[in-house]
């Protein structure tokens, strides 16, 4: 058993597996150092580095990633995958088989920080900590917060409390054999920074050089810019009004440099505004009057809480697609578009006829009201005792 401390220790984990997770983990994060609690000290890791092993490991995820977001079916076949042997067995045979070293790995990690509470948000990290926990140090409490907005196969039943941010996550917890007694339910989990713009859309142009007085339409697809992201950009080129687009590369060099020979061609009619990535994105994002984007839950939500319509028009695995049909279909703060030429009729309509949008900024009004879910997981989190 890991030596007790005169402060309460809690370790939150990164993984790039995707940016949303990182996203999220510095949300929680932020939100515990805002409590200013003397009796706790927080430990903010990216667990994967350090050790060629891990490292390894969190590659393939950052791979895997970028497949799904060329290739849908690639997650689609992987999640299917994982009833094979039943729900709750593939993980720990993954672990078992290929992870085996890395584990040995991450435990020696987590042995050296002698954490009291642990905080993860990707599901390897999850079952990572439970097995330290079982194995090494059953004195430490596992918390999880699940990022998505429904629950798969390989999140991990042997938490101590697991977290999930909407009524329709909770439900599907229950059917992965969770207990209501391991759940908890919090509003959204964001970034304080966003929950405490309050300037107007009219002050982000201003700031970025942007026209004041066109429809302007953000078009991002993650941190690497894929996901028929370049499609998409090509269709607005047809727009028969006048718009500003803004075009969020993310690490997509490669696209970053074949907009800005683009931005010439299309001039003036289409004031095309292509960058690579940005850390305040928000910003650009309530500088818009709508959103296309792929089905992540971490955009979509950005952006709804930024009050702006989103429109999705990609999902790269199952989880995307449920994430697409809570924001698009349940909260109704955005529309599903299957085809380029839908996408562009529908910002010709928008651009025509801007009242059409407000229904869905409405909505996204509140979602906003519902405040911060960070800020309740690090309550929880400061009377949770290990």
């Amino acid at each position: 058993m890991a030596e007790q401390h005169t402060k309460k220790r809690i370790l939150v984990t990164y993984i790039e597996a995707g940016f949303g997770h990182i996203t999220t983990a510095n949300s929680i994060a932020d939100a515990i150092e805002a409590l200013h609690d003397p009796n706790i000290e927080l430990i903010r890791k990216y667990t994967f580095h350090g050790d060629p092993l891990l490292e390894k490991v969190e590659k393939g995820y950052v791979k895997e990633v970028k497949w799904a977001n060329i290739f849908p079916w690639h997650t689609y076949i992987q999640m299917a995958a994982t009833h094979i042997g039943g729900i709750h067995n593939s993980l720990p045979f993954v672990v078992n088989t290929i992870y085996r070293r890395a584990r040995r790995q991450y435990l020696k990690m987590l042995e050296e920080v002698k954490p009291d509470i642990i905080i993860d948000t990707h599901f390897l990290t999850s079952f990572f900590s439970t097995q330290y926990r079982d194995k090494i140090d059953p004195h430490v409490k596992v918390v999880t917060y699940n990022p998505d907005n429904n629950v798969h196969n390989w999140w991990n039943i042997r938490v101590d409390k697991f977290i999930v941010n909407c009524r329709l996550a909770f439900h599907d917890a229950l059917e992965h054999d969770f207990t209501r007694k391991q759940l908890m339910i919090v509003p959204f989990v964001t970034r304080k920074e966003i929950m405490e713009v309050t300037d107007t859309p009219a002050f982000f142009r201003e700031k970025y050089g942007l026209p004041q007085d066109r429809f302007t339409v953000m078009v991002a697809a993650g941190g690497y810019g894929r996901s028929g992201m370049s499609r998409v950009l090509l269709a607005l080129m047809n727009v028969k009004h006048p718009i500003t687009v803004i075009a969020i590369c993310g690490t997509n060099t490669r696209l970053y440099n074949q907009l800005q020979k683009l931005k010439a061609k299309v001039a003036p009619r289409i004031d095309l505004r292509p960058y690579e990535f940005v850390p305040n994105v928000y910003e650009l994002n309530r500088a818009a009057d709508v959103l296309l984007t792929k089905g992540g839950p971490n955009a979509m939500l950005d952006s709804v809480l930024m009050g702006v319509p989103v429109g999705v028009f990609y999902c790269a695995s199952p989880i995307e697609y449920q994430s697409m049909h809570l924001f698009t279909s349940i909260l109704n703060c955005g529309r599903f578009f299957r085809t380029s030429h839908k996408i562009v009729r529908w910002i010709n309509e928008c651009v025509t006829n801007p009242s059409i949008l407000d229904i869905y900024k409405e909505a996204a009004q509140e979602v906003r009201r519902k405040g911060n879910g960070a800020v309740q997981i690090a309550q929880f989190i400061q009377t949770y005792e290990a």
